[in-house]
């Protein structure tokens, strides 16, 4: 959910010819730079020079560790961008590296491009478009489309086509809806108007891509676009193939983008490179507003089964950044912004928009996205296992929503407002979130625009002023400080020892697929039985098949700890929900996707009910994908321990992860920091206690911080 920074207007000649002249926004949860499409990218060695930070070998910095997205070196103060540990910029900034570097020796330095996307101003001129002016049709992503069935010259601007829908004998899909940019060969156009009856589409002709004469018979599909204004590029290994280069021959999308990636890294002074819109299964683009369909190879195929495509998308996206690994060697950082779980080819992924204002990540509970198990790895994963120097790094936002554009298409800034006042709260529970592992943290106002917005700082990022890196190194690993009662499993028979307790269980199947239930007595992973589900036919959505339970309660504002025992015959997804059991459905806890492997796991996580039901329902969504799944010890209990602690040299952090107060003992005396920002709480007093409101953090000093004069909190 990236929006660009906007180019400095000190530097309008990068426009047209930076390898990289504009950022590229995101399709859901990510985005940034792109490559530029217009111009074939130079094949350029590796640098012989050592890179800034040395591969293999863990950072040394103390904490907390900062890093910041996309800040504006034009406009905003070196001084200020120079206090991160770690910075994005783009190709444009290339002059600001050894100034920055002037002022933080150790400062690491990342340059920027896109896995996946590429923007566009229609209003502008051609030249400002070159980036998808040049880019094959094969390499667009589309929806399933249709053919002309009358030519047509530049001019015209009623398209009559073969077919306006399409089934696949269950569901019709429309192929084209008014204002869907539609790909024909070189030419997009802009949908105004459709006629059903008389299959004609009422077009705007030349949309970005020029105008040209078509032949009766051309296909015709509409691209696939999450955010306004920009274009999907097909980083699956079902993309076809086009020649760019009579040199390297006929290549997909990402091979091209690779050796475009590469080209950012010519330059020695960059450490590396952001990859953004680097997130694998892109089948979730269906039904979000996003797309109908998706047609990965342009064959006009209806998938009912969107499986293969995310196989061969995260083929596509490992291929991707395996060239660029290859290409730059070992000794260059290379980090994703939500991104598949690669860790043998990446130095770490950035956890955007977490926590937000609900204290999750839409919905997704704080402890399965921090701890996990989280599709493709949780925070304290991507720490663990991803390649060193590791940036993993939680970003969160001011402003959780999108690009809010005003008439103008500007983002109506908050950090504007002279009277702005971040929110400290969600600012301390996202740093302290950072701190219980060695990750990096940034707070910043939203995903339109980043560091160019605003470079906001905090108390508890120097200790008011007193340094950075202030608390020093951890003493160990992070540990709940509370051992909260959980209240009485609501399921039961969900330890499936008997065929009576499947049978308290049932299993939901839509027309359109096909699953069954079955008592399992071969490998139970506790007591005697476990619940088989065999899905034979599946067409991508989870809840049209769920193994479910009722009755159960929930109540408002209240914290479940949910845990089960899971695996399947190959790694693939599980939901699971609480909803009301009838229309009009309504969701009162939505844990999320989560991934099965083949051997048994043990699932764990708490999150708040947002409403309340005596009669609720209990769901395993199991419709993304066939395959069989076991399911054993389901529980759903009332509470939570989410209350934790990490020790420092020089402090500790505490973060309440509850939905409810928490007091939590010392057990010896600490300072609260002494700062200006939120006197209510870095009021540099003295403690041996602590109570901490729902969803918030604390940073605490040692003694051998304890100035005085001493206030002393009893």
């Amino acid at each position: 959910m990236l929006k660009t920074p906007k180019l400095p207007l000190t530097a309008p000649f990068l426009l047209a010819f930076s390898l990289l002249a504009l950022l590229i926004i995101s399709c859901g949860v990510v985005a940034g730079p792109g490559p530029t499409a217009a111009v074939e990218p130079e094949v350029i060695a590796p640098p012989a020079q050592p890179p800034a930070v040395a591969h293999g070998e863990p950072l040394t910095l103390g904490f907390p560790r900062l890093g910041m997205w996309w800040p504006d070196p034009w406009e905003q103060p070196l001084e200020e961008i120079a206090r991160y540990d770690w910075v994005i910029l783009g190709d444009w900034d290339t002059k600001f590296i050894t100034p920055l570097r002037t002022l933080n020796s150790d400062i690491i330095l990342l340059n920027s491009t896109n896995a996946c996307e590429l923007d566009f101003d229609p209003d502008a001129p051609p030249e400002e478009n070159g980036e998808v002016l040049a880019i094959p049709p094969e390499w667009f992503l589309t929806q399933v489309g249709s053919t002309l069935a009358d030519p047509v010259d530049a001019v015209t601007t009623t398209f009559h086509v073969a077919a306006i829908t399409a089934t696949d004998g269950i569901s019709t899909y429309e192929l084209f809806v008014i204002s869907d940019t539609v790909l024909i060969e070189g030419e997009s156009v802009l949908i105004e108007a459709v006629d059903e009856g008389n299959r004609t589409l009422t077009v705007r002709r030349g949309y970005v891509r020029p105008a040209s004469p078509h032949a009766a018979g051309t296909h015709l599909a509409a691209h696939i676009s999450f955010w306004p204004h920009s274009w999907m590029l097909n980083l699956s290994t079902l993309c076809p193939t086009a020649v760019v280069s009579p040199v390297i021959g006929p290549e997909t999308w990402a091979d091209y983008n690779a050796r475009v990636a590469v080209g950012l890294l010519a330059n020695p002074l960059w450490d590396g490179l952001l990859i953004d819109r680097s997130d694998p299964n892109e089948s979730w683009l269906i039904g979000n507003s996003t797309a109908r369909t998706i047609d990965p190879d342009q064959s006009d195929t209806l998938l009912s089964d969107y499986g293969e495509f995310d196989e061969a998308w995260n083929e596509g996206l490992r291929q991707y950044e395996s060239l660029i690994r290859q290409a730059v060697g070992d000794e260059r950082i290379i980090f994703v912004n939500w991104g598949m779980a690669n860790y043998d080819l990446l130095n770490g992924n950035n956890f955007e928009g977490f926590p937000d204002d609900d204290g999750g990540l839409y919905d997704t509970p704080w402890q399965a996205v921090t701890m996990g198990p989280f599709s493709n790895g949780s925070y304290f994963d991507w720490l663990e296992h991803a390649q060193q120097p590791n940036l993993t790094m939680i970003e969160t936002y001011e402003d959780d929503g999108g690009p809010d554009a005003t008439g103008n298409g500007e983002y109506d800034n908050p950090c504007d407002d002279p009277g702005f006042v971040p929110n400290y709260r969600k600012m301390r529970f996202g740093l302290a979130t950072a701190l219980l592992h060695d990750g990096f943290y940034s707070y910043e106002i939203n995903t339109n625009g980043h560091g160019s917005l605003c470079l906001l700082w905090f108390d508890e990022y120097d200790n008011a002023g007193a340094g950075r890196s202030y608390l020093g190194q951890p003493l160990g690993p992070a540990y709940r400080v509370a051992d909260n009662t959980l209240g009485d499993n609501q399921l039961a028979g969900a330890g499936f020892d008997s065929q009576d307790d499947l049978d308290r269980w049932g299993l939901w199947v839509e027309s359109g697929y096909t699953a069954t239930l079955s008592l399992d007595t071969t490998n139970p992973v506790v007591g005697s039985g476990a619940a088989r589900i065999d899905v034979t036919q599946a067409q991508g959505t989870d809840w049209e098949v769920a193994l479910s339970f009722e009755p159960v309660e929930v109540v408002s504002g209240t914290d479940y700890t949910i845990s089960f025992w899971a695996r399947a015959e190959r790694e693939r997804p599980l939901s699971l929900w609480v909803q009301q059991a009838e229309d009009p459905w309504e969701t009162y806890i939505w844990v999320g996707e989560l991934v099965l492997t083949a051997e048994w796991q043990q699932y764990v996580m708490t999150t708040a009910s947002v409403g309340s039901d005596t009669a609720a329902e209990f769901d395993f969504g199991l419709g993304q994908v066939t395959g069989t799944v076991w399911l054993d010890d389901v529980r759903l209990q009332e509470g939570s321990n989410e209350v934790w602690r990490r020790d420092y040299e020089n402090g500790a952090v505490l973060l309440n992860a509850t939905s409810v107060t928490q007091t939590i003992p010392l057990h010896t005396a600490m300072r609260h920091i002494a700062g200006t920002q939120d006197p209510a709480i870095n009021d540099g007093r003295v403690t041996t206690k602590v109570v901490l409101p729902p969803h918030d953090g604390l940073i605490l000093l040692r003694e051998q911080m304890v100035y005085l004069p001493i206030m002393l909190d009893n």
